[in-house]
């Protein structure tokens, strides 16, 4: 088994306005696409109102963005319920980071959910 490593290239902490679940088909053009790649499902799309936190110890974190996406499937389970839950112009609490993540002698960046509430 090999070891994760992941260094943290941004951080992004915002109020954000739920946009809705899209479902993305994949485009791609490698032998497994567009039905076994993993790139094809629901995504849930959210535009972000304002940052609360954002850092980039770095040079190659991510800029502030003003909408993020990510696929619900293969999210913590409480994410997904949390998405499920939601209804479209809700807002929420979403942070985020951008991590650069070596495993298996591969190195690719990530971009996972750490926190999504609804805000009243």
């Amino acid at each position: 088994m090999s070891e994760e490593k992941r260094e943290l290239l941004s951080a992004h902490k915002t109020i954000a306005t739920f946009e809705g679940v899209e479902v993305v088909r994949c485009m791609g053009r490698t032998m497994m696409c567009p039905d076994k790649c993993g790139h094809a499902g629901e995504t849930a799309v959210f535009t972000i109102n304002e940052y609360e936190h954002y850092e980039k110890p770095g040079e190659y974190g991510d800029a502030q963005a003003t909408k993020y996406q990510t696929k619900v499937q293969g999210l913590p389970e409480e994410f997904q319920q949390v998405i499920a839950g939601l209804e479209k112009g809700a807002k929420v609490k979403l942070e985020w980071n951008h991590d650069y993540v070596t495993k298996n002698g591969s190195s690719s960046p990530e971009r996972p959910i750490v926190a999504l509430q609804s805000v009243a």
